[in-house]
């Protein structure tokens, strides 16, 4: 009959060597999602600064349409139906 105390030593023995295969395992899946955040947080970055610029422009045109229809209304500006060509 195998004494007590090295029947506990072999315990915690193959206890240590079963938690740091778990912690190996843990620490590479770990790594393996950081991986991936930092992968898809930089393509959300990349589509949320495209998403401001299409907005930007956007604002552009729609600001700039804007400010051509109130100049029509307000004084009655209309693009020439007819140009007639100036010799010099």
């Amino acid at each position: 009959m195998p004494n007590n105390t090295t029947l506990i030593n072999s315990t915690l023995s193959v206890t240590i060597v079963v938690l740091s295969f778990y912690t190996i395992s843990w620490h590479k899946q770990n790594h393996a999602l950081y991986k991936t955040a930092k992968k898809t947080q930089t393509e959300n970055q990349k589509i949320t600064a495209l998403n401001k610029q299409l907005l930007a422009e956007h604002a552009t045109q729609v600001s700039a349409e804007v400010i051509k229809k109130k100049t029509a209304e307000t004084l009655d500006m209309d693009r020439p139906k007819k140009i007639n060509p100036l010799k010099l």
